[in-house]
């Protein structure tokens, strides 16, 4: 039982970690893609599921049915830290993207993958570099 209650508190660590961190990096995708929305469909392995997007992504009324609109650019499935990571962007802007542009948006969205699942008491490498985590901000909720 104790085994429970550390993981389930280690998940509940994890999911505020990504909300307070990766919202930030949603703004970020947000700046680069203006006319994009982004959503991020968190699982965690005892089966809860979080929302987060920026401010053009369509939010669901009920969150279990997932965002109402949007298509999926990229989804890692059984990882350590969530049992999925989903990052969907808004079907009727992103189907009218050129290619280069959707190649960038694959690129910055793996890049958001990584860094959710790279474990908290490490920092996160990508191309042989750190990853600034002092973007902070507030999610949309769970």
């Amino acid at each position: 039982m104790n085994d429970q209650l550390i993981d389930a508190e280690r998940e509940h660590e994890t999911i505020l970690l990504a909300r307070e961190s990766f919202i930030g990096e949603l703004k970020t995708l947000n700046r680069q893609y203006p006319s994009t929305g982004f959503g991020l469909s968190l699982r965690t392995h005892s089966g809860e599921h979080y929302l987060l997007a920026n401010s053009r992504m369509p939010l669901p009324t009920d969150k279990s049915q997932g965002f109402p609109t949007g298509r999926r650019v990229a989804c890692l499935e059984n990882g350590e830290r969530f049992s999925s990571i989903e990052v969907l962007a808004d079907a009727r802007t992103y189907d009218t993207l050129n290619p280069q542009t959707e190649a960038a948006i694959l690129c910055d969205v793996l890049d958001l993958i990584a860094k959710i699942e790279t474990p908290s008491c490490q920092p996160a490498r990508l191309a042989g570099a750190r990853v600034d985590r002092t973007q902070i901000a507030t999610g949309t909720g769970g």
